[in-house]
Protein backbone atom coordinates (compact mmCIF):
# COMPACT_ATOMS: atom_id res chain seq x y z
CA UNK A 1 0.00 0.00 0.00
CA UNK A 2 1.29 3.22 -1.09
CA UNK A 3 1.76 6.23 1.52
CA UNK A 4 -0.82 9.02 1.90
CA UNK A 5 1.09 11.92 1.16
CA UNK A 6 2.55 10.72 -1.56
CA UNK A 7 -0.99 9.74 -2.46
CA UNK A 8 -2.26 13.24 -1.82
CA UNK A 9 1.23 14.46 -3.85
CA UNK A 10 -0.27 12.55 -6.90
CA UNK A 11 -3.59 14.08 -7.13
CA UNK A 12 -1.88 17.70 -7.40
CA UNK A 13 0.19 16.28 -10.04
CA UNK A 14 0.00 18.15 -13.18
CA UNK A 15 -1.89 15.44 -15.09
CA UNK A 16 -3.93 14.82 -12.96
CA UNK A 17 -4.68 18.82 -12.37
CA UNK A 18 -5.32 19.07 -15.69
CA UNK A 19 -7.78 16.02 -15.68
CA UNK A 20 -9.77 17.29 -12.91
CA UNK A 21 -10.23 20.88 -14.47
CA UNK A 22 -11.30 19.17 -17.62
CA UNK A 23 -13.76 17.00 -15.90
CA UNK A 24 -15.07 20.12 -14.00
CA UNK A 25 -15.72 21.98 -17.62
CA UNK A 26 -17.39 18.71 -19.06
CA UNK A 27 -19.68 18.91 -16.00
CA UNK A 28 -20.54 22.91 -16.41
CA UNK A 29 -21.06 21.95 -20.05
CA UNK A 30 -23.48 19.39 -18.84
CA UNK A 31 -24.95 21.87 -16.47
CA UNK A 32 -25.22 24.76 -19.29
CA UNK A 33 -27.54 22.36 -21.57
CA UNK A 34 -29.64 21.07 -18.67
CA UNK A 35 -30.17 24.40 -16.60
CA UNK A 36 -28.72 27.14 -18.78
CA UNK A 37 -25.73 29.64 -17.96
CA UNK A 38 -27.08 31.69 -15.05
CA UNK A 39 -28.52 28.91 -13.24
CA UNK A 40 -25.20 27.02 -12.25
CA UNK A 41 -23.69 27.94 -9.59
CA UNK A 42 -20.69 26.92 -7.96
CA UNK A 43 -22.52 24.67 -5.07
CA UNK A 44 -24.49 22.93 -7.71
CA UNK A 45 -21.35 22.73 -9.87
CA UNK A 46 -19.65 20.73 -6.92
CA UNK A 47 -22.60 18.99 -5.97
CA UNK A 48 -22.30 17.80 -9.70
CA UNK A 49 -18.54 17.23 -9.96
CA UNK A 50 -18.90 15.38 -6.70
CA UNK A 51 -16.46 17.05 -4.41
CA UNK A 52 -16.52 19.67 -1.94
CA UNK A 53 -16.55 23.89 -2.39
CA UNK A 54 -13.12 24.10 -1.54
CA UNK A 55 -11.85 21.58 -3.67
CA UNK A 56 -13.49 23.34 -6.68
CA UNK A 57 -12.99 26.63 -5.57
CA UNK A 58 -8.93 25.39 -6.02
CA UNK A 59 -8.93 24.89 -9.19
CA UNK A 60 -11.55 27.82 -10.32
CA UNK A 61 -11.99 30.61 -7.90
CA UNK A 62 -15.15 31.93 -8.83
CA UNK A 63 -18.08 31.01 -11.11
CA UNK A 64 -16.75 33.56 -13.81
CA UNK A 65 -13.05 31.49 -13.97
CA UNK A 66 -15.33 28.37 -14.66
CA UNK A 67 -17.16 30.50 -17.55
CA UNK A 68 -13.84 31.88 -19.20
CA UNK A 69 -11.86 28.55 -19.24
CA UNK A 70 -14.99 26.96 -20.50
CA UNK A 71 -15.32 29.83 -23.44
CA UNK A 72 -11.20 29.57 -23.89
CA UNK A 73 -11.67 25.40 -24.38
CA UNK A 74 -14.79 25.71 -26.43
CA UNK A 75 -13.08 28.55 -28.79
CA UNK A 76 -9.97 26.35 -29.10
CA UNK A 77 -12.26 23.52 -30.69
CA UNK A 78 -14.18 25.90 -32.75
CA UNK A 79 -10.59 27.52 -33.98
CA UNK A 80 -9.62 23.81 -35.50
CA UNK A 81 -13.14 23.99 -37.00
CA UNK A 82 -12.94 27.46 -39.07
CA UNK A 83 -9.39 25.99 -39.85
CA UNK A 84 -10.03 22.91 -41.60
CA UNK A 85 -12.87 25.10 -42.91
CA UNK A 86 -11.04 27.86 -44.24
CA UNK A 87 -7.39 26.10 -44.99
CA UNK A 88 -8.55 25.34 -49.01
CA UNK A 89 -9.93 29.14 -49.80
CA UNK A 90 -7.47 31.48 -51.50
CA UNK A 91 -10.42 34.48 -51.89
CA UNK A 92 -9.64 36.62 -48.60
CA UNK A 93 -13.52 37.50 -48.60
CA UNK A 94 -15.05 34.08 -49.34
CA UNK A 95 -11.97 33.05 -46.49
CA UNK A 96 -13.70 35.46 -43.95
CA UNK A 97 -17.04 34.50 -44.75
CA UNK A 98 -16.55 30.99 -44.46
CA UNK A 99 -14.60 31.80 -40.89
CA UNK A 100 -17.46 33.16 -39.48
CA UNK A 101 -20.21 31.17 -40.77
CA UNK A 102 -18.35 28.46 -39.39
CA UNK A 103 -17.91 30.05 -35.91
CA UNK A 104 -21.06 30.67 -35.57
CA UNK A 105 -22.99 27.68 -36.92
CA UNK A 106 -20.36 25.81 -34.30
CA UNK A 107 -22.04 27.91 -31.65
CA UNK A 108 -25.70 27.11 -32.94
CA UNK A 109 -24.78 23.40 -33.16
CA UNK A 110 -23.39 23.09 -30.10
CA UNK A 111 -26.38 22.80 -27.36
CA UNK A 112 -24.16 23.76 -24.48
CA UNK A 113 -22.81 27.16 -26.43
CA UNK A 114 -26.03 27.81 -27.72
CA UNK A 115 -27.59 28.30 -24.36
CA UNK A 116 -25.09 31.47 -23.97
CA UNK A 117 -26.46 33.45 -26.27
CA UNK A 118 -30.36 32.72 -25.17
CA UNK A 119 -32.07 36.05 -23.77
CA UNK A 120 -31.23 35.44 -20.45
CA UNK A 121 -27.72 34.61 -20.26
CA UNK A 122 -26.51 36.33 -23.76
CA UNK A 123 -25.46 40.00 -21.80
CA UNK A 124 -22.93 37.80 -19.58
CA UNK A 125 -22.23 35.53 -22.44
CA UNK A 126 -21.33 38.49 -25.00
CA UNK A 127 -19.01 40.24 -22.80
CA UNK A 128 -17.25 37.12 -22.07
CA UNK A 129 -16.83 36.41 -25.52
CA UNK A 130 -15.73 39.88 -26.01
CA UNK A 131 -13.36 39.65 -23.20
CA UNK A 132 -11.60 36.28 -24.07
CA UNK A 133 -7.81 36.41 -24.88
CA UNK A 134 -8.40 33.15 -26.27
CA UNK A 135 -11.35 34.14 -29.04
CA UNK A 136 -9.49 37.65 -29.42
CA UNK A 137 -6.03 35.78 -30.38
CA UNK A 138 -7.62 33.47 -32.17
CA UNK A 139 -8.99 36.38 -34.48
CA UNK A 140 -6.24 38.44 -34.68
CA UNK A 141 -4.09 35.16 -35.96
CA UNK A 142 -6.49 34.58 -38.56
CA UNK A 143 -6.64 38.25 -39.61
CA UNK A 144 -2.83 38.08 -39.63
CA UNK A 145 -3.41 35.25 -42.52
CA UNK A 146 -5.63 37.21 -44.59
CA UNK A 147 -4.74 40.28 -44.21
CA UNK A 148 -1.04 40.63 -43.62
CA UNK A 149 0.02 43.66 -44.74
CA UNK A 150 -2.38 45.47 -42.11
CA UNK A 151 -0.39 47.16 -39.25
CA UNK A 152 -0.85 44.73 -36.55
CA UNK A 153 -2.53 47.26 -33.93
CA UNK A 154 -5.25 47.66 -37.02
CA UNK A 155 -5.58 44.33 -36.92
CA UNK A 156 -5.87 43.69 -33.74
CA UNK A 157 -9.01 46.52 -33.79
CA UNK A 158 -10.81 44.59 -36.64
CA UNK A 159 -10.49 41.23 -34.90
CA UNK A 160 -12.10 43.14 -31.92
CA UNK A 161 -14.80 44.15 -34.22
CA UNK A 162 -15.32 40.57 -35.83
CA UNK A 163 -16.03 38.95 -32.63
CA UNK A 164 -18.52 41.54 -31.83
CA UNK A 165 -20.07 40.90 -35.26
CA UNK A 166 -19.98 37.01 -34.68
CA UNK A 167 -21.59 38.14 -30.69
CA UNK A 168 -24.69 39.82 -32.44
CA UNK A 169 -25.15 37.05 -35.33
CA UNK A 170 -25.37 35.23 -32.45
CA UNK A 171 -27.52 37.21 -30.22
CA UNK A 172 -29.55 38.35 -33.26
CA UNK A 173 -29.69 36.18 -35.70
CA UNK A 174 -30.49 36.73 -39.42
CA UNK A 175 -33.80 35.64 -40.95
CA UNK A 176 -31.23 32.86 -43.14
CA UNK A 177 -27.72 31.74 -43.21
CA UNK A 178 -27.79 33.28 -46.51
CA UNK A 179 -28.72 36.92 -45.43
CA UNK A 180 -25.83 36.88 -43.01
CA UNK A 181 -23.68 35.69 -46.10
CA UNK A 182 -24.97 39.05 -47.53
CA UNK A 183 -24.55 41.23 -44.45
CA UNK A 184 -20.92 39.80 -43.93
CA UNK A 185 -20.32 40.41 -47.69
CA UNK A 186 -21.62 44.11 -47.54
CA UNK A 187 -20.63 45.13 -44.09
CA UNK A 188 -17.85 43.53 -42.89
CA UNK A 189 -15.52 42.06 -45.55
CA UNK A 190 -15.36 45.84 -46.80
CA UNK A 191 -13.86 47.12 -42.93
CA UNK A 192 -12.39 43.78 -42.49
CA UNK A 193 -10.44 43.47 -45.49
CA UNK A 194 -10.36 47.46 -46.39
Amino acid sequence: MSDPTTRAADWFAPDRTELAAQRILDVAEEMFVEQGVPAVTMRGLAEAVGCSRATLYRYYPGKSEVLAAYVDRAATELGNAVTAATRHETDPAERLVAAVTTAVAGVRANPALSAWFTPDASGGSSNLALLSPAIEAMAVEFLGDITPRVEASTRRERARWLVRVIVSLLTSPAETVDEERKLLRSFVIPVVLG
